[in-house]
């Protein structure tokens, strides 16, 4: 592999080899012409060889830096052109046409090859050839103006036999080492360009695979035929809670029995069979406790000749799918309960009403008295709370249109908490303390006014029935967030866009919710309370989710739990008097 190379038109600049080569080029040439250097012309040329050497030299230097592609090129030429000059002179000076030194053309011609390839090797013998002939002619005593002349023809027509094809051998030489180093030089530089472009090419390969390869959003597990693990991705680090450089290189059976059984067992198995698996799904359960529901898909690598070579897996985390799988069950359920609740409370409403005047006006015109009298107030009792129970019904069922606006949360907060105090004010206003929080009285979200408001009136009358009979302090904080929250354990996935959003909690002293419920808190007829219906919260979860938003719950069993809602903020609106508007809302519904 060369350290550097430049294409020049049709020159192929390679420095290590040039400089090597021109180096031993000068050498050898002053190292033969040192028994003449007493000749003046010689020495003379010897000095600006050794010049235009260094000049050659310093001109590779710069080109590299400054990538100055004209100034190479002229000073390699230059360089080859007077070591032919001085070759010239010491085949003159030592002999002529049988001179020792002649072969020293060759080496010019062979070294030039390095960095003109074949058509500039060809060109380099050919001027390597006019200077011998030129060289031999001048030692023969013949003058050089009548060089290439008719005189030189007829001269050189007088020559024997022996002296004729010496020169001829000799320029047939040169021309075959010219042709030679030059093809050879021709396809050593094919090879290496074609070399470049697969090693590139293979470069660029394996950038783009492992690049795909650790982006993936799967895991990637390859083992070799001896079961060793040979490839492992950073999505198969994040699923599995292990290190690939510590597994790179080792038995799997080694470094992941002990942990996942389950899945080396079925490599394994893949590994011995050569039969792959399309489709397994595992619990594995990792280091830390928790166990993840995997998708494992395996199969053969072959090498040549069709034997096997290995195994790869490709694996993917099932929880968000199985978490989406589970909550679309559960809104197909909600959707069924809701049609039946529809359907019950239409057929019921109507004959308890009917049932629950008849009492009322017996009631009034029989004159009952004692344990008969209580049994009338206990049906009429019953089917008030019967009657609360199917209006429950068909708001979970039927909720009105949504009309999203920029509803103010402060404003609706006020009205909640003055409700609360209103409605709780003959029992429980000794014992109970409404608290607001609110970071910026300006806050606007987008949603429905009616629907934010019995959303509030809800949690904070749970908050407060939450508490029984002691002491009870709920407090509403309401903050502006962003980036959006991120989602507790138990909570319900809405609108993840990002933006600025707005959350409220509401937060109780109660004695919390029950572990066993905590995840089913919001689907309907679940409750912690004794006389619940279940439909409190699922009438909230749903009211939240058509304004787009989501809601959270914590709780500690003793302590309390804080419900918190987080819905898309709208930008205040400002007067150019420079005091915030907010949109007009329609009159809030009264608490039912």
């Amino acid at each position: 592999m060369f350290v550097y190379a430049r294409r020049y038109g049709t020159i192929e600049i390679r420095p290590a080899w040039v400089i090597g080569t021109r180096l031993v080029t000068f050498a050898v040439t002053v190292a033969v012409a040192r028994p003449q250097m007493t000749a003046d012309g010689l020495r003379l040329a010897l000095l600006i060889y050794g010049l235009v050497t260094a000049l050659a030299i310093l001109a590779l230097v710069l080109s590299r830096r400054w990538h100055l592609s004209l100034l190479l090129p002229a000073a390699l030429a230059l360089q080859i052109a007077c070591e032919l000059l001085v070759v010239s002179q010491i085949v003159y000076l030592t002999g002529g046409m049988r001179s020792p030194s002649n072969s020293l053309y060759m080496m010019t011609i062979i070294s030039a090859a390095l960095s003109f390839r074949l058509a500039g090797t060809l060109l380099v013998a050919a001027v390597a050839s006019g200077s011998f002939v030129t060289a031999v002619w001048v030692e023969a005593g013949h003058h050089a103006a009548v060089l290439w002349s008719r005189e030189w023809f007829a001269a050189m027509r007088q020559l024997s036999d022996a002296d004729f094809y010496t020169i001829f051998l000799r320029l047939c030489i040169f021309f075959l080492c010219a042709f030679a180093g030059g093809y050879l030089a021709e396809r050593l530089y094919t090879k290496d360009k074609a070399l470049a472009h697969t090693s590139e090419a293979l470069q660029l390969a394996k950038w783009e695979t492992g690049d795909i390869l650790k982006h993936l959003r799967s895991g990637v597990l390859t083992l070799d035929i001896a079961g060793r693990i040979v490839y492992f991705n950073r999505a198969a680090e994040e699923i599995l809670g292990l290190n690939e450089r510590r597994l790179r290189g080792q038995p799997i059976r080694e470094v992941l029995g002990p942990h996942f059984p389950e899945l080396v067992d079925r490599l394994e198995w893949v590994l011995t069979s050569q039969q792959m698996d399309i489709r397994t799904e595992l619990l594995l359960r990792r280091s830390d406790g928790k166990v993840i529901p995997v998708g494992l898909s395996t199969s053969v690598l072959s090498g040549t000749g069709g034997r096997p070579r290995g195994v790869i897996a490709v694996f993917a985390d099932l929880t968000e799918a199985k978490q989406l799988e589970e909550r679309a069950r559960r809104q197909d359920r909600l959707a069924a309960v809701g049609e039946l609740s529809a359907a019950i409370a239409h057929e019921i409403r109507n004959p308890l009403a009917a049932i629950s005047g008849s009492v009322e006006v017996l009631c009034d015109e029989l004159d009952v008295s004692g344990e008969n009298h209580k049994l009338l107030e206990l049906i009429v009792k019953e089917s008030a709370r019967l009657n609360k129970i199917l209006s429950d019904f068909l708001l979970y069922a039927r909720l009105s249109p949504v009309v999203t606006g920029r509803v103010c949360v402060a404003t609706v907060l006020d009205e909640v908490l003055e409700i609360a105090r209103r409605h709780f004010r003959r029992e429980s206003l000794s014992r109970l303390e409404l608290r607001a929080d609110v970071s910026d009285r300006s806050l606007t979200v987008a949603a429905d006014a009616d629907h934010l408001k019995q959303t509030l009136i809800n949690l904070v009358f749970n908050g407060v029935e939450a508490c029984g009979d002691g002491p009870c302090a709920i407090t509403v904080c309401v903050r502006a967030t962003n980036p959006p929250p991120a989602r507790p354990a138990y909570s319900e996935r809405g609108n993840d866009n990002d933006g600025d959003w707005v959350t409220i909690a509401v937060s109780d002293n109660g004695g919390g919710i029950p572990e066993k419920i905590l995840d089913r808190l919001f689907e309907p007829f679940v409750s912690s309370k004794p006389s619940g219906t279940g439909l409190g919260l699922a009438i909230v979860k749903r009211l939240v989710d058509n304004a787009g938003g989501r809601i959270t719950t914590d709780s500690t069993p003793g302590i309390g739990t804080t419900f918190t809602i987080h819905l898309k903020r709208c930008p205040t609106v400002v007067h150019h008097e420079g005091s915030p508007r907010v949109a007009p809302q329609r009159p809030p519904a009264h608490a039912h």
